[in-house]
């Protein structure tokens, strides 16, 4: 178990609400390893994978375009030692076309050392928990 992993996913999910709000996160940065890896291939639009730093720049720039408003409510954190997974909805609206949507999901985050190295979002919840190794 790893109390501490969940505080620090906890932070970057702040972080990243303030850094959709347009506020300055330069810490944002520092919560993930160089290396990073972000598998986002199970999304319904533009799936892709992010790596690196500059690939959580490539992410924040192409949500930016692509989302007017945007907001993730976590529902649980699920401590599975060096993984913990969040069960969220997300909140968006379109920036073209003004579109709501609202979905659930579930995301696996991976960290060592205190430090993401990779994320596995749009798991559906019990998929995550499933992968995890976590019983619900």
């Amino acid at each position: 178990m790893s109390p501490a992993n969940v505080e620090v996913v906890r932070e970057v999910m702040d972080l990243f609400r303030d850094a959709a709000k347009g506020e300055r996160t330069s810490e944002l940065l520092e919560r993930f390893d160089p290396e990073v890896r972000i598998d986002m291939t199970r999304r319904v639009f533009n799936p892709d994978t992010y790596e690196g730093h500059e690939g959580l720049r490539r992410l924040s720039e192409e949500a930016g375009e692509v989302w007017a408003e945007f907001r993730i409510e976590p529902e649980r954190f699920i401590d599975a030692g060096y993984r913990v997974v969040v069960i969220e909805t997300r909140y968006g609206r379109g920036t073209g076309s003004g579109v709501e949507v609202e979905m659930r999901s579930g995301v696996i985050w991976t960290l060592r050392a205190g430090k993401v190295i990779r994320m596995e979002t749009d798991l559906k919840p019990e998929e995550a928990l499933a992968a995890a190794g976590v019983r619900d």
